[in-house]
C-alpha cells in the first residue's frame, strides 16, 4: 500500500499518516545501534584512554585498575538475619579484648611515641572490623569508635545515641587501661535489611 501524497496550499505535497507496516518497520530498526554512534563511542573512549596513558610502558590495567564491587545481596523478604548469625557481643568483646591487648601491650603513650595516639586510635578500628567480621555475621554493618586519653586527674566522659531496632542491633565497648592512658572501644553491630 502506498502512502497519498496531498498538496497545501503553498503546493508543498505532505505525506498521510504511515501505515502500520511502515511504523513496525521503523520500531526494529531503531533497536539497533546506529554506525555514527558506535563510531564516535569508539572515538571518545580512544581519546580518554590515551589521555591518561603518557607513556608506552604504562599498560591499560595499571592506568585503569579493577575496582573490586562490594558484596550485594539479592533481596530474601527476611527481616532477620538466620540462625546463628547475629551480631554477638560476647565473641566480639574477645576479639576486640585479643586485638587490644597485642597492640597495645608494649606501648607508650605520649606524642613522641610511634605511632602516636591519634594514629593508632585511627588504626586500630580498620583492625578490630576485620577480625570481627571473621565471625561471619549476615548482613551487619560494623561501626567502630575508639577513643584515647591519658590518666590523670581531669575525668572524661564518652556518650553516644543511636536510632535502631533494639531486637537486633546492638553494641559492645571495652576499655583497656595502662598505668598512665586508656583506649575505649566501642563497636556498634547494625542490621541492614
Amino acid at each position: 500500500m502506498l502512502p497519498h501524497k496531498q498538496s497545501s496550499a503553498d503546493g508543498e505535497t505532505e505525506d498521510d499518516e504511515p501505515s502500520f507496516s511502515t511504523i513496525s518497520r521503523q520500531n526494529t530498526s531503531s533497536t539497533l545501534p546506529s554506525l555514527t554512534g558506535t563510531a564516535r563511542l569508539r572515538k571518545l573512549t580512544k581519546n580518554v584512554i590515551k589521555s591518561r596513558i603518557d607513556s608506552s610502558t604504562i599498560s591499560e590495567k595499571e592506568v585503569i585498575p579493577e575496582v573490586p564491587l562490594d558484596k550485594r545481596y539479592e533481596p530474601t523478604y527476611r527481616m532477620e538475619p538466620g540462625p546463628n548469625r547475629r551480631f554477638s557481643p560476647a565473641r566480639s568483646k574477645v576479639l576486640i579484648k585479643a586485638v587490644l591487648s597485642t597492640l597495645l601491650e608494649n606501648y607508650e603513650y605520649g606524642f613522641n611515641s610511634s605511632p602516636t595516639p591519634a594514629e593508632m586510635a585511627m588504626k586500630l578500628p580498620d583492625l578490630i572490623i576485620k577480625q570481627v567480621k571473621t565471625l561471619d555475621l549476615e548482613r551487619y554493618k560494623l561501626v567502630c569508635l575508639v577513643s584515647m586519653g591519658s590518666i590523670g586527674d581531669s575525668s572524661v566522659s564518652i556518650c553516644s545515641r543511636c536510632l535502631w531496632d533494639t531486637n537486633l542491633d546492638t553494641s559492645v565497648t571495652y576499655t583497656h587501661t595502662d598505668k598512665n592512658y586508656y583506649c575505649t572501644v566501642t563497636l556498634y553491630g547494625l542490621y541492614y535489611e
